[in-house]
């Protein structure tokens, strides 16, 4: 993993609770033995693709409301200064 995919401290929280989520479903028990299918390393990955994929939907969801929460509203510093007259 490059460090330009390398999810930050969020991110890589949130992919581990996503991990032990898909972990607790994957759980196989069958005849007193417990095994894990898929493997361990692929539900990792496959956790910190979808923490990286649900931050980046989070941020765009967030640019979104900030470009239209300012739709409409050009103030300037002289606009504030009037109004203290």
């Amino acid at each position: 993993m490059s460090a330009a995919t390398v999810p930050g401290e969020s991110a890589q929280k949130l992919a581990e609770l996503i991990y032990v989520e898909l972990v607790g479903r994957a759980f196989l028990r069958a005849e007193n033995t417990a095994t894990i299918k898929p493997e361990p390393a692929a539900l990792a990955k496959l956790s910190i693709e979808l923490a990286q994929a649900f931050r980046k939907a989070e941020q765009q969801v967030a640019a979104e409301a900030a470009a239209k929460k300012n739709v409409g509203y050009d103030i300037r510093s002289a606009d504030i200064g009037a109004w203290d007259k």
